[in-house]
């Protein structure tokens, strides 16, 4: 069985380097596409057999990337039995209490396509260190926070076709709640703030604008610290934290998915929860 990730970047040098790592040792760095929007920062150079795929830079549109990146999927359905669409801050593994790694998980999973159980981990900026790369991710972050507009369906055997942010598809959501994306976006403050600070400087199409696309990318900074790390750590003082358990969570969200007059099977993506990571995934990433 042959397995393909892709992902799309721009000066991408913290984020890149860990989802090639990843995806590369469990797929082979030769089954890795890189849609490159221009970097200028070296992070694209020296990858090895990782495939590189130059793109035009211009204000960017979600509207064309998501265009882009089903086409490009759909192609690569084509010559691999299952293929990972994801942002390179987005990273799927299944739990370790059942699955030795994502190719295990793949390799029985019987189903087209699944949704996976989207956590952001969080950087508790009161109770941890800066993040050292040369160590395990999740052995430096105790938090999580289950966000369903990361619940999307990013591991597909068959073609997909997405809304954009790919929370969405024409496809109803299948949720494996033995799955996870573990996004990356908030694991380290230092990180997180220089990576507002490019988002920040992004020139946008004015389509997304108008239809405010990607609108947390353009947050003031005291709006993004204060959303990403400050109301984690507010909730956590409350008390307010779940169980690492996720099957009410799927449930609901397939149940008040909605499908729009295009056909587009729409999750909700205000449901929310803070959770404590298991031990055992310690050292899944």
């Amino acid at each position: 069985m042959r397995y393909a990730a892709m992902t799309f970047v721009y000066n991408e040098n913290v984020n890149l380097p860990i989802w090639v790592k990843y995806y590369g040792s469990l797929f082979g760095y030769e089954n890795l596409y890189v849609m490159d929007r221009g970097s200028d920062d070296g992070s694209t150079s020296g990858l090895g057999d990782v495939n590189i795929i130059k793109i035009p830079r211009k204000p960017h549109d979600e509207y064309d990337k998501t265009n882009m990146m089903t086409s490009f999927h759909a192609g690569l359905t084509s010559a691999y039995d299952a293929v990972i669409v994801t942002d390179c801050d987005e990273i799927i593994a299944p739990d370790p209490a059942r699955y030795r790694d994502l190719v295990e998980y793949i390799d029985k999973m019987e189903a087209d396509y699944v949704n996976a159980i989207g956590i952001d981990i969080l950087h508790i900026i009161t109770e941890e260190l800066p993040l050292d790369l040369a160590r395990p991710i999740l052995s430096q972050r105790s938090t999580g926070r289950f966000h369903a507009a990361e619940c999307k369906h990013l591991l597909s055997r068959i073609p997909m076709k997405w809304l954009p942010g790919l929370h969405s598809s024409r496809m109803p959501p299948r949720f494996d709640t033995d799955l996870f994306i573990l996004h990356l976006k908030l694991m380290d403050y230092g990180f997180a703030m220089g990576r507002q600070v490019i988002n920040l400087g992004t020139v946008w199409s004015a389509a997304s604008l108008k239809d405010n696309l990607g609108g947390h990318h353009r947050w003031k900074l005291s709006d993004f610290v204060k959303n990403s790390f400050f109301s984690p750590i507010d909730l956590l003082n409350r008390g307010a934290i779940g169980e690492f358990e996720f099957s009410a969570e799927a449930a609901k969200l397939v149940k008040d998915t909605v499908i729009d007059p295009q056909g587009y099977h729409r999750v909700p993506m205000n449901l929310s929860k803070l959770v404590r990571f298991p031990e055992r995934f310690a050292g899944v990433i």
